[in-house]
Protein backbone atom coordinates (compact mmCIF):
# COMPACT_ATOMS: atom_id res chain seq x y z
CA UNK A 1 0.00 0.00 0.00
CA UNK A 2 1.56 3.41 -0.90
CA UNK A 3 1.69 6.18 1.52
CA UNK A 4 -0.75 8.29 -1.01
CA UNK A 5 -3.42 6.49 -0.19
CA UNK A 6 -3.18 7.23 3.58
CA UNK A 7 -2.55 10.80 2.65
CA UNK A 8 -5.70 10.78 0.08
CA UNK A 9 -7.71 9.57 3.27
CA UNK A 10 -6.92 12.63 5.34
CA UNK A 11 -7.52 14.74 2.86
CA UNK A 12 -11.24 13.38 1.88
CA UNK A 13 -11.48 12.53 5.86
CA UNK A 14 -12.58 9.26 5.17
CA UNK A 15 -13.06 8.55 8.58
CA UNK A 16 -15.17 9.27 11.74
CA UNK A 17 -13.41 11.66 12.76
CA UNK A 18 -15.96 12.53 15.78
CA UNK A 19 -14.34 9.73 17.96
CA UNK A 20 -10.30 9.85 17.01
CA UNK A 21 -8.09 9.51 20.14
CA UNK A 22 -4.15 8.71 20.35
CA UNK A 23 -2.51 5.77 21.69
CA UNK A 24 -2.58 7.43 25.30
CA UNK A 25 -6.28 8.21 24.83
CA UNK A 26 -6.61 11.38 24.57
CA UNK A 27 -9.42 13.10 22.48
CA UNK A 28 -8.69 14.35 18.80
CA UNK A 29 -10.20 17.38 16.99
CA UNK A 30 -9.53 18.07 13.21
CA UNK A 31 -9.55 21.78 12.93
CA UNK A 32 -7.74 22.50 9.75
CA UNK A 33 -6.52 19.21 8.02
CA UNK A 34 -3.51 21.02 6.52
CA UNK A 35 -2.09 21.34 3.00
CA UNK A 36 -0.40 18.48 1.33
CA UNK A 37 3.06 18.70 0.95
CA UNK A 38 4.75 16.65 -1.98
CA UNK A 39 8.18 17.44 -1.19
CA UNK A 40 10.92 16.38 1.59
CA UNK A 41 9.31 17.30 4.99
CA UNK A 42 6.63 16.46 6.55
CA UNK A 43 3.09 15.25 4.68
CA UNK A 44 0.71 18.03 6.00
CA UNK A 45 1.55 21.42 6.50
CA UNK A 46 0.20 24.48 8.37
CA UNK A 47 -3.08 21.81 10.36
CA UNK A 48 -5.05 22.93 13.63
CA UNK A 49 -6.11 20.00 15.43
CA UNK A 50 -6.86 20.35 19.29
CA UNK A 51 -5.62 17.24 21.71
CA UNK A 52 -7.29 16.77 24.89
CA UNK A 53 -8.46 20.43 24.91
CA UNK A 54 -5.11 21.78 23.90
CA UNK A 55 -4.91 23.57 20.19
CA UNK A 56 -1.72 22.60 18.43
CA UNK A 57 -0.65 24.26 15.00
CA UNK A 58 2.16 22.57 12.88
CA UNK A 59 2.34 19.77 10.29
CA UNK A 60 1.67 16.09 10.47
CA UNK A 61 3.35 12.75 9.53
CA UNK A 62 1.54 9.43 7.86
CA UNK A 63 2.96 6.10 7.59
CA UNK A 64 1.90 3.02 7.75
CA UNK A 65 3.15 1.56 10.80
CA UNK A 66 4.88 2.79 13.83
CA UNK A 67 8.45 1.86 12.44
CA UNK A 68 8.42 3.32 9.20
CA UNK A 69 8.98 7.14 11.74
CA UNK A 70 12.52 5.09 12.74
CA UNK A 71 13.12 3.39 9.43
CA UNK A 72 12.71 7.12 7.46
CA UNK A 73 15.17 8.21 10.28
CA UNK A 74 12.52 11.23 11.42
CA UNK A 75 13.90 11.03 14.86
CA UNK A 76 17.04 12.08 13.81
CA UNK A 77 15.92 14.68 11.58
CA UNK A 78 15.03 18.09 12.62
CA UNK A 79 13.07 18.76 9.78
CA UNK A 80 9.94 16.82 12.05
CA UNK A 81 10.46 18.84 14.92
CA UNK A 82 7.12 20.92 14.04
CA UNK A 83 5.27 17.71 13.85
CA UNK A 84 1.73 17.55 15.94
CA UNK A 85 0.72 14.34 15.30
CA UNK A 86 2.09 11.45 13.89
CA UNK A 87 -0.86 9.52 12.13
CA UNK A 88 -0.47 6.00 11.35
CA UNK A 89 -2.73 3.32 9.59
CA UNK A 90 -2.19 0.30 11.31
CA UNK A 91 -0.02 -1.27 14.50
CA UNK A 92 0.35 -1.38 18.15
CA UNK A 93 0.31 1.83 20.77
CA UNK A 94 4.12 2.97 20.43
CA UNK A 95 5.51 6.71 21.14
CA UNK A 96 6.60 8.86 18.55
CA UNK A 97 9.80 10.62 19.41
CA UNK A 98 11.22 14.26 17.64
CA UNK A 99 14.63 15.17 17.34
CA UNK A 100 14.25 17.35 20.00
CA UNK A 101 13.01 14.70 22.25
CA UNK A 102 9.25 15.61 22.41
CA UNK A 103 6.91 13.10 22.38
CA UNK A 104 4.31 13.46 19.59
CA UNK A 105 1.13 12.20 19.97
CA UNK A 106 0.13 9.28 17.49
CA UNK A 107 -3.49 8.55 15.93
CA UNK A 108 -3.86 4.84 14.60
CA UNK A 109 -6.51 5.56 12.05
CA UNK A 110 -7.81 2.19 10.95
CA UNK A 111 -10.52 1.93 13.31
CA UNK A 112 -12.20 5.09 12.43
CA UNK A 113 -12.10 4.25 9.04
CA UNK A 114 -15.94 4.44 7.05
CA UNK A 115 -14.75 1.39 5.03
CA UNK A 116 -11.82 -1.29 4.84
CA UNK A 117 -8.01 -0.47 3.33
CA UNK A 118 -8.91 -2.44 0.36
CA UNK A 119 -12.23 -0.88 -0.78
CA UNK A 120 -10.66 2.74 0.01
CA UNK A 121 -7.72 1.86 -2.49
CA UNK A 122 -10.21 0.51 -4.94
CA UNK A 123 -12.12 3.69 -4.81
CA UNK A 124 -9.01 6.01 -4.99
CA UNK A 125 -8.17 4.60 -8.47
CA UNK A 126 -11.69 4.32 -9.95
CA UNK A 127 -12.31 8.29 -9.20
CA UNK A 128 -8.31 8.56 -10.74
CA UNK A 129 -9.52 6.55 -13.53
CA UNK A 130 -12.90 8.26 -14.52
CA UNK A 131 -11.06 11.67 -13.98
CA UNK A 132 -9.05 11.13 -17.26
CA UNK A 133 -11.67 9.75 -18.99
CA UNK A 134 -14.88 11.86 -18.20
CA UNK A 135 -15.88 14.17 -21.18
CA UNK A 136 -14.64 17.85 -20.95
CA UNK A 137 -17.82 20.19 -20.22
CA UNK A 138 -17.36 21.94 -23.32
CA UNK A 139 -16.34 18.90 -25.44
CA UNK A 140 -20.07 18.43 -27.67
CA UNK A 141 -20.23 22.40 -28.31
CA UNK A 142 -16.53 23.53 -29.13
CA UNK A 143 -16.38 22.98 -32.85
CA UNK A 144 -17.03 26.38 -33.22
CA UNK A 145 -13.48 27.43 -31.41
CA UNK A 146 -10.97 29.12 -34.13
CA UNK A 147 -7.97 27.52 -33.99
CA UNK A 148 -5.60 31.07 -33.56
CA UNK A 149 -7.98 31.36 -30.23
CA UNK A 150 -6.94 27.70 -29.21
CA UNK A 151 -3.11 28.16 -30.22
CA UNK A 152 -3.02 31.68 -28.26
CA UNK A 153 -4.34 30.44 -24.85
CA UNK A 154 -2.63 27.04 -25.22
CA UNK A 155 1.03 29.38 -25.44
CA UNK A 156 -0.58 31.04 -22.46
CA UNK A 157 -1.26 28.29 -20.17
CA UNK A 158 2.46 26.57 -21.22
CA UNK A 159 3.94 30.09 -19.72
CA UNK A 160 1.43 29.82 -16.57
CA UNK A 161 2.44 26.17 -16.09
CA UNK A 162 6.27 27.07 -16.39
CA UNK A 163 5.30 30.14 -13.91
CA UNK A 164 3.73 27.44 -11.31
CA UNK A 165 6.86 24.89 -11.37
CA UNK A 166 9.36 27.86 -11.23
CA UNK A 167 7.82 29.24 -7.99
CA UNK A 168 7.74 25.62 -6.67
CA UNK A 169 11.27 25.48 -7.63
CA UNK A 170 11.99 28.55 -5.82
CA UNK A 171 10.20 26.98 -2.57
CA UNK A 172 12.07 23.66 -2.74
CA UNK A 173 15.69 26.05 -3.44
CA UNK A 174 15.05 27.73 -0.31
CA UNK A 175 14.09 24.90 1.53
CA UNK A 176 17.58 23.26 0.42
CA UNK A 177 19.50 26.38 1.37
CA UNK A 178 18.14 26.78 5.15
CA UNK A 179 18.80 22.61 5.35
CA UNK A 180 21.93 22.98 4.14
CA UNK A 181 23.37 25.75 6.37
CA UNK A 182 22.19 23.32 9.32
CA UNK A 183 25.02 20.75 7.61
CA UNK A 184 27.83 22.71 6.47
CA UNK A 185 27.40 25.70 9.28
CA UNK A 186 29.01 28.50 7.22
CA UNK A 187 27.82 29.74 3.63
CA UNK A 188 30.08 27.83 0.77
CA UNK A 189 31.99 30.62 -1.51
CA UNK A 190 30.16 32.33 -3.96
CA UNK A 191 29.62 31.23 -7.63
CA UNK A 192 32.14 32.86 -9.32
CA UNK A 193 29.56 33.36 -12.50
CA UNK A 194 27.06 35.84 -10.21
CA UNK A 195 26.84 39.51 -9.71
CA UNK A 196 26.59 40.88 -6.04
CA UNK A 197 23.91 42.87 -6.65
CA UNK A 198 20.89 40.74 -7.59
CA UNK A 199 16.74 40.78 -7.28
CA UNK A 200 16.40 38.07 -4.54
CA UNK A 201 12.40 36.62 -4.39
CA UNK A 202 11.15 36.73 -1.48
CA UNK A 203 12.47 34.77 1.00
CA UNK A 204 13.49 35.22 4.66
CA UNK A 205 17.09 34.09 3.57
CA UNK A 206 20.27 36.09 3.44
CA UNK A 207 20.54 36.67 -0.37
CA UNK A 208 24.14 35.73 -0.52
CA UNK A 209 22.96 32.28 0.20
CA UNK A 210 21.62 32.14 -3.24
CA UNK A 211 24.62 32.13 -4.61
CA UNK A 212 26.03 28.75 -3.19
CA UNK A 213 26.22 26.58 -6.41
CA UNK A 214 25.99 23.00 -4.11
CA UNK A 215 22.19 24.54 -3.49
CA UNK A 216 21.68 25.07 -7.12
CA UNK A 217 22.84 21.67 -8.38
CA UNK A 218 21.56 19.58 -5.07
CA UNK A 219 18.31 21.20 -6.62
CA UNK A 220 18.66 20.07 -10.12
CA UNK A 221 19.75 16.96 -9.28
CA UNK A 222 16.47 16.17 -7.65
CA UNK A 223 14.59 17.47 -10.67
CA UNK A 224 16.47 14.99 -12.89
CA UNK A 225 15.62 12.16 -10.84
CA UNK A 226 11.63 13.47 -10.34
CA UNK A 227 12.02 12.92 -14.37
CA UNK A 228 13.34 9.92 -14.55
CA UNK A 229 11.26 8.55 -12.48
CA UNK A 230 8.59 9.18 -14.71
CA UNK A 231 4.90 8.87 -13.32
CA UNK A 232 5.21 5.51 -11.45
CA UNK A 233 8.49 6.07 -9.53
CA UNK A 234 8.67 9.76 -9.21
CA UNK A 235 8.44 9.92 -5.80
CA UNK A 236 10.91 7.33 -4.74
CA UNK A 237 13.44 8.01 -7.30
CA UNK A 238 12.88 12.16 -6.00
CA UNK A 239 13.28 10.53 -2.28
CA UNK A 240 16.43 9.16 -3.07
CA UNK A 241 18.17 12.47 -4.47
CA UNK A 242 16.88 13.74 -0.89
CA UNK A 243 18.21 10.37 1.00
CA UNK A 244 21.90 10.40 -0.79
CA UNK A 245 22.11 14.42 -1.16
CA UNK A 246 25.33 16.23 -2.93
CA UNK A 247 27.01 17.21 0.40
CA UNK A 248 26.75 13.25 1.46
CA UNK A 249 28.28 12.28 -1.19
CA UNK A 250 31.27 14.97 -1.52
CA UNK A 251 31.70 13.99 1.98
CA UNK A 252 33.37 10.68 0.87
CA UNK A 253 35.61 12.47 -1.28
CA UNK A 254 39.16 11.93 0.59
CA UNK A 255 42.66 12.66 0.57
CA UNK A 256 45.53 10.74 -0.18
CA UNK A 257 48.02 12.91 1.81
CA UNK A 258 51.60 11.04 0.32
CA UNK A 259 49.40 12.04 -3.39
CA UNK A 260 49.46 15.74 -1.86
CA UNK A 261 52.67 16.08 -0.87
CA UNK A 262 54.33 14.99 -3.67
CA UNK A 263 52.03 16.86 -5.83
CA UNK A 264 52.93 20.29 -3.71
CA UNK A 265 56.64 19.59 -4.61
CA UNK A 266 55.74 19.25 -8.13
CA UNK A 267 53.35 22.62 -8.43
CA UNK A 268 53.79 26.19 -6.83
CA UNK A 269 49.86 26.13 -7.18
CA UNK A 270 49.15 23.59 -4.63
CA UNK A 271 48.84 25.72 -1.17
CA UNK A 272 50.12 23.63 1.97
CA UNK A 273 46.47 23.67 3.01
CA UNK A 274 44.83 22.28 0.40
CA UNK A 275 44.04 18.11 -0.11
CA UNK A 276 44.00 16.54 -3.26
CA UNK A 277 40.59 14.88 -3.55
CA UNK A 278 39.67 11.29 -4.84
CA UNK A 279 36.91 11.10 -6.93
CA UNK A 280 33.86 8.36 -6.65
CA UNK A 281 34.13 6.60 -9.46
CA UNK A 282 31.36 5.80 -11.75
CA UNK A 283 30.64 2.17 -10.20
CA UNK A 284 31.16 3.40 -6.42
CA UNK A 285 28.47 6.15 -7.48
CA UNK A 286 26.26 3.09 -9.15
CA UNK A 287 27.06 1.07 -6.00
CA UNK A 288 25.60 3.75 -3.57
CA UNK A 289 22.24 4.31 -5.55
CA UNK A 290 21.79 0.81 -5.67
CA UNK A 291 22.17 0.75 -2.08
CA UNK A 292 20.27 3.16 -0.83
CA UNK A 293 17.43 2.34 -3.24
CA UNK A 294 17.17 -1.16 -1.87
CA UNK A 295 17.12 -2.39 -5.14
CA UNK A 296 20.46 -3.99 -4.66
CA UNK A 297 20.30 -7.89 -4.84
CA UNK A 298 22.79 -10.81 -3.63
CA UNK A 299 24.39 -12.95 -6.67
CA UNK A 300 22.43 -15.64 -5.28
CA UNK A 301 19.16 -14.57 -6.63
CA UNK A 302 20.33 -14.53 -10.12
CA UNK A 303 21.16 -17.06 -13.11
CA UNK A 304 22.44 -14.76 -15.10
CA UNK A 305 26.38 -15.10 -15.31
CA UNK A 306 26.77 -11.54 -16.40
CA UNK A 307 24.58 -9.69 -13.80
CA UNK A 308 26.23 -12.12 -10.91
CA UNK A 309 29.77 -10.09 -11.93
CA UNK A 310 27.79 -7.07 -11.83
CA UNK A 311 26.33 -7.47 -8.41
CA UNK A 312 29.48 -9.05 -7.28
CA UNK A 313 31.33 -5.73 -8.61
CA UNK A 314 28.76 -3.17 -7.02
CA UNK A 315 29.02 -4.97 -3.59
CA UNK A 316 32.62 -4.93 -3.36
CA UNK A 317 32.34 -1.21 -4.67
CA UNK A 318 30.69 -0.27 -1.96
CA UNK A 319 32.80 -2.17 0.88
CA UNK A 320 35.52 -0.12 -0.86
CA UNK A 321 34.25 3.40 0.20
CA UNK A 322 36.39 5.23 2.19
CA UNK A 323 33.65 5.85 4.24
CA UNK A 324 29.94 4.75 4.89
CA UNK A 325 26.97 7.20 4.67
CA UNK A 326 23.52 6.95 6.42
CA UNK A 327 21.21 5.10 3.85
CA UNK A 328 17.53 6.43 5.24
CA UNK A 329 14.89 2.77 4.55
CA UNK A 330 13.31 3.06 0.78
CA UNK A 331 10.41 0.25 1.04
CA UNK A 332 11.21 -1.84 -1.64
CA UNK A 333 7.22 -1.79 -2.51
CA UNK A 334 7.23 1.94 -2.93
CA UNK A 335 9.28 0.75 -6.44
CA UNK A 336 6.81 0.43 -9.39
CA UNK A 337 8.22 -2.38 -11.90
CA UNK A 338 4.69 -3.26 -13.19
CA UNK A 339 2.76 -2.01 -14.59
CA UNK A 340 5.57 -0.28 -16.40
CA UNK A 341 7.57 -0.71 -19.52
CA UNK A 342 11.02 -2.38 -19.26
CA UNK A 343 12.58 1.38 -20.31
CA UNK A 344 10.73 2.56 -17.39
CA UNK A 345 12.16 0.55 -14.73
CA UNK A 346 13.87 1.94 -11.37
CA UNK A 347 17.15 -0.31 -11.67
CA UNK A 348 17.77 1.22 -15.54
CA UNK A 349 16.96 4.78 -14.42
CA UNK A 350 19.01 4.62 -11.09
CA UNK A 351 21.50 3.46 -13.86
CA UNK A 352 21.05 6.34 -16.12
CA UNK A 353 21.29 8.75 -12.76
CA UNK A 354 24.82 7.37 -11.52
CA UNK A 355 25.73 8.75 -15.42
CA UNK A 356 23.77 12.14 -14.63
CA UNK A 357 25.49 12.08 -10.73
CA UNK A 358 29.03 12.15 -11.78
CA UNK A 359 28.54 14.91 -14.73
CA UNK A 360 26.80 16.89 -11.81
CA UNK A 361 30.17 16.04 -9.19
CA UNK A 362 32.62 16.55 -11.55
CA UNK A 363 32.02 17.84 -14.81
CA UNK A 364 29.96 21.16 -14.19
CA UNK A 365 26.74 19.86 -15.33
CA UNK A 366 25.12 22.85 -13.29
CA UNK A 367 27.36 25.19 -15.45
CA UNK A 368 27.03 23.78 -18.55
CA UNK A 369 23.32 24.02 -18.68
CA UNK A 370 23.25 27.40 -18.39
CA UNK A 371 25.94 28.29 -20.33
CA UNK A 372 24.25 26.20 -23.40
CA UNK A 373 20.95 27.82 -22.38
CA UNK A 374 21.94 31.30 -22.02
CA UNK A 375 24.48 30.78 -25.44
CA UNK A 376 23.43 34.08 -27.53
CA UNK A 377 25.03 33.09 -30.64
CA UNK A 378 23.24 29.37 -31.23
CA UNK A 379 19.99 29.01 -32.17
CA UNK A 380 17.26 27.01 -30.59
CA UNK A 381 17.34 23.75 -32.03
CA UNK A 382 21.28 23.97 -31.86
CA UNK A 383 21.20 24.28 -27.74
CA UNK A 384 18.49 21.77 -27.96
CA UNK A 385 20.81 19.19 -29.53
CA UNK A 386 23.37 20.19 -27.10
CA UNK A 387 21.62 19.45 -24.05
CA UNK A 388 20.37 16.21 -25.41
CA UNK A 389 23.96 15.44 -25.88
CA UNK A 390 24.92 16.77 -22.35
CA UNK A 391 22.15 14.30 -20.70
CA UNK A 392 23.14 11.75 -23.13
CA UNK A 393 24.39 8.72 -20.70
CA UNK A 394 26.53 6.98 -23.23
CA UNK A 395 26.48 2.68 -23.35
CA UNK A 396 26.77 0.76 -20.72
CA UNK A 397 28.95 -2.65 -20.52
CA UNK A 398 25.91 -3.96 -18.18
CA UNK A 399 22.62 -1.82 -18.82
CA UNK A 400 23.03 -1.76 -22.60
CA UNK A 401 21.72 -5.46 -22.40
CA UNK A 402 19.73 -5.46 -19.22
CA UNK A 403 16.70 -3.33 -17.73
CA UNK A 404 17.15 -5.55 -14.23
CA UNK A 405 19.23 -7.04 -12.10
CA UNK A 406 17.87 -11.01 -13.19
CA UNK A 407 16.97 -10.84 -17.09
CA UNK A 408 19.57 -10.26 -20.07
CA UNK A 409 17.71 -9.24 -23.23
CA UNK A 410 19.37 -10.09 -26.50
CA UNK A 411 18.83 -6.54 -28.37
CA UNK A 412 20.48 -4.04 -27.13
CA UNK A 413 19.23 -0.43 -26.06
CA UNK A 414 19.78 3.14 -24.74
CA UNK A 415 20.11 3.17 -21.21
CA UNK A 416 18.01 6.73 -21.34
CA UNK A 417 16.00 7.24 -24.29
CA UNK A 418 16.40 10.99 -26.48
CA UNK A 419 12.19 10.90 -25.73
CA UNK A 420 12.95 10.98 -22.12
CA UNK A 421 16.32 13.99 -22.38
CA UNK A 422 13.48 15.79 -23.88
CA UNK A 423 11.19 15.26 -21.39
CA UNK A 424 13.40 16.27 -18.62
CA UNK A 425 14.70 19.20 -20.73
CA UNK A 426 11.22 20.82 -20.86
CA UNK A 427 9.65 19.23 -17.29
CA UNK A 428 13.15 20.43 -15.53
CA UNK A 429 15.79 22.28 -17.50
CA UNK A 430 13.69 24.59 -18.80
CA UNK A 431 11.92 25.64 -15.28
CA UNK A 432 15.11 25.25 -13.77
CA UNK A 433 17.17 27.66 -16.14
CA UNK A 434 14.00 29.86 -15.53
CA UNK A 435 14.06 30.18 -12.19
CA UNK A 436 18.22 30.85 -11.80
CA UNK A 437 17.56 33.88 -14.00
CA UNK A 438 14.70 35.86 -12.28
CA UNK A 439 16.87 35.03 -9.03
CA UNK A 440 19.72 36.61 -10.60
CA UNK A 441 17.74 39.26 -12.44
CA UNK A 442 19.30 37.80 -16.08
CA UNK A 443 16.26 38.23 -18.34
CA UNK A 444 18.12 37.16 -21.88
CA UNK A 445 18.63 34.05 -20.28
CA UNK A 446 14.90 33.48 -19.11
CA UNK A 447 13.95 34.57 -23.18
CA UNK A 448 16.54 32.26 -24.40
CA UNK A 449 14.70 29.46 -22.03
CA UNK A 450 11.31 30.47 -23.52
CA UNK A 451 12.77 30.09 -27.30
CA UNK A 452 14.08 26.76 -26.51
CA UNK A 453 10.80 25.25 -25.47
CA UNK A 454 8.61 26.19 -28.13
CA UNK A 455 10.67 24.33 -30.60
CA UNK A 456 11.18 21.45 -28.61
CA UNK A 457 9.28 18.11 -30.44
CA UNK A 458 6.30 16.65 -28.98
CA UNK A 459 6.88 14.12 -26.10
CA UNK A 460 5.59 10.84 -25.64
CA UNK A 461 1.41 10.74 -25.64
CA UNK A 462 -0.55 10.18 -22.50
CA UNK A 463 -4.33 9.74 -21.37
CA UNK A 464 -5.10 13.27 -20.97
CA UNK A 465 -3.52 14.44 -23.82
CA UNK A 466 -5.57 12.27 -26.17
CA UNK A 467 -8.80 13.43 -23.89
CA UNK A 468 -7.67 16.91 -25.14
CA UNK A 469 -7.40 16.06 -28.73
CA UNK A 470 -10.44 13.83 -28.88
CA UNK A 471 -12.43 16.46 -27.20
CA UNK A 472 -11.18 19.67 -27.88
CA UNK A 473 -8.95 19.82 -30.52
CA UNK A 474 -10.55 17.81 -32.81
CA UNK A 475 -8.20 18.56 -36.07
CA UNK A 476 -8.96 22.16 -35.61
CA UNK A 477 -4.95 22.70 -34.91
CA UNK A 478 -1.77 20.72 -35.49
CA UNK A 479 -0.11 19.86 -32.04
CA UNK A 480 3.47 20.13 -33.21
CA UNK A 481 5.53 20.68 -30.21
CA UNK A 482 6.15 20.10 -26.62
CA UNK A 483 4.95 23.30 -25.23
CA UNK A 484 1.27 23.22 -26.80
CA UNK A 485 1.03 19.16 -25.05
CA UNK A 486 1.96 20.99 -21.48
CA UNK A 487 -0.39 23.75 -22.21
CA UNK A 488 -2.97 21.37 -22.96
CA UNK A 489 -2.47 19.55 -19.81
CA UNK A 490 -2.37 22.83 -17.66
CA UNK A 491 -6.27 23.76 -19.31
CA UNK A 492 -6.87 19.92 -18.29
CA UNK A 493 -6.10 19.59 -14.60
CA UNK A 494 -6.37 23.26 -14.03
CA UNK A 495 -9.70 24.45 -15.60
CA UNK A 496 -11.36 21.61 -17.39
CA UNK A 497 -11.11 19.21 -14.47
CA UNK A 498 -12.33 21.93 -11.91
CA UNK A 499 -14.88 23.31 -13.88
CA UNK A 500 -12.98 27.19 -14.12
CA UNK A 501 -14.45 27.73 -17.60
CA UNK A 502 -15.61 31.02 -16.63
CA UNK A 503 -11.75 31.80 -16.28
CA UNK A 504 -10.95 30.06 -19.29
CA UNK A 505 -10.72 31.79 -22.81
CA UNK A 506 -12.61 29.10 -24.69
CA UNK A 507 -15.34 28.45 -21.66
CA UNK A 508 -16.14 32.62 -21.83
CA UNK A 509 -16.25 32.36 -25.65
CA UNK A 510 -18.83 29.30 -25.76
CA UNK A 511 -20.80 30.92 -22.48
CA UNK A 512 -23.75 31.13 -24.94
CA UNK A 513 -23.79 27.74 -25.37
CA UNK A 514 -23.54 25.79 -22.62
CA UNK A 515 -23.76 27.14 -18.56
CA UNK A 516 -21.24 26.76 -16.75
Amino acid sequence: MHEDLLRHIWSKQLFDSTRLVTTDGRAVRILNAGVLQRGSGPDFRNATVIIDGTTFSGDIEFHRTFDDWKAHKHHTDPNYNSVILHVVLQGNAEGTQSHSGRNIPTLILEPFLFQSVNHLSDQLSREEFSSKKDAIKCAAVNDSIESGLLKDWIRTLYRERLQEKVLRLHERLCDIIITQQRIIGEPHPPYNEVVDDIPIPDANIDKQLFKQKISWEQLLYEEVMDGLGYSNNREPMKKLAENISLIQLLSLRHADESQHLLLQKMSKQVRHDEHVINELSAIQIEAILFMASRLLPSINETSDQDSKVYIHTLHSAWKELPKKISLPQIDHLEWVFSPTRPSNFPTIRIAAASVFLQKLLYQSLFKSVVTIVSGKYSSPLSKIEQLVKLFNTGDHPFWKYHYSFTEATHKKHAILGESRINDIIVNTIIPFVCLYSKVFGKEDIFEHSLNIAVELPLLEDNSILRTMNKQLIKDKLKIEFAYQQQGLIQLYKRYCVVERCNECEIGRNLQHDFNC
